[in-house]
């Protein structure tokens, strides 16, 4: 079983979707994490709460939709989906209070917050990978969301915990339209675990890899006007990217970890 971790739904089928779908093409199980996929029992009132969902246009308590959106994307690249219990940086609040740690837009891509509890909630997603996982892919923190973050926390602690866990880290669809945003990430990386060593690789993708990315990143009906003007200027930024990252071919890129100090 091949496990993406995606902080948010969309996130690993924006990312990593050609390769997905090369995998359960070639027979292999692949399931899709949510690991920020909760619902939140508290809907705090801020800047960043009411300019999304403005946008997304999915009411009060958008996970159900986005939930129905995730499931569908996964069908289309033949993976399964799960969803963690909790609930996105936005609606996250510091402990025993009502006021959210990540109120604006420049908050949720600054440093992670020292009173959010999802920092160390990282047994929710081990309890899934450590089950039946040979293979673990977590997002490399390019763009610096808080949620990313977190995810790729959890995947550094689980591999120095169980060193036989294959883990890779993937660069971050849209974030990665910046050219620098992922060599930043890199960077923090090694400042953060300099044991780590990491190595290259490029997964090349053929049409129907594509195609299948296109249409399930389109199922994500509630994220589009986030990144784009209509699903034709997503298609070509998408095929875009991806020729931009395999130097002429159709390509994602993940980062191997090869050993630990």
């Amino acid at each position: 079983m091949h496990v993406f971790l995606s902080p948010h739904y969309d996130d690993a089928v924006l990312s990593c979707g050609g390769t997905i779908h090369q995998l359960t093409q070639s027979g292999q199980a692949a399931q899709i994490l949510t690991v920020m996929g909760g619902e939140s029992a508290w809907i705090p009132d801020s800047p960043i709460i009411r300019e999304v969902h403005a946008r997304w246009q999915a009411g009060d308590n958008p996970v159900p939709a986005r939930r129905q959106e995730d499931r569908l994307a996964a069908d289309r690249l033949g993976a399964a989906a799960a969803h963690s219990s909790l609930p996105d940086c936005i609606y996250r609040a510091i402990e025993r209070t009502n006021f959210p740690c990540y109120p604006t837009g420049e908050a949720i891509f600054g440093e992670i917050h020292p009173f959010d509890y999802a920092a160390t909630s990282r047994s929710i997603v081990s309890a899934t990978l450590l089950r039946d996982a040979t293979g673990v892919y977590a997002p490399l923190g390019a763009g610096h969301h808080v949620d990313h973050q977190i995810v790729r926390n959890f995947a550094i602690a689980m591999k120095r915990e169980n060193p036989s866990l294959a883990l890779k880290f993937y660069e971050e669809y849209p974030y990665i339209r910046d050219i620098m945003a992922a060599q930043r990430a890199l960077d923090i990386l090694a400042a953060i675990a300099p044991d780590l060593q990491l190595e290259r690789e490029i997964v090349e993708l053929r049409e129907g890899d594509v195609q299948a990315k296109v249409k399930a990143i389109a199922c994500y009906q509630t994220q589009i006007s986030s990144f784009w003007p209509d699903l034709g200027a997503m298609e070509q930024d998408v095929r875009q990217t991806l020729t931009r990252t395999g130097d002429g071919l159709p390509a994602e890129r993940y980062w191997r970890i090869v050993s630990s100090e």
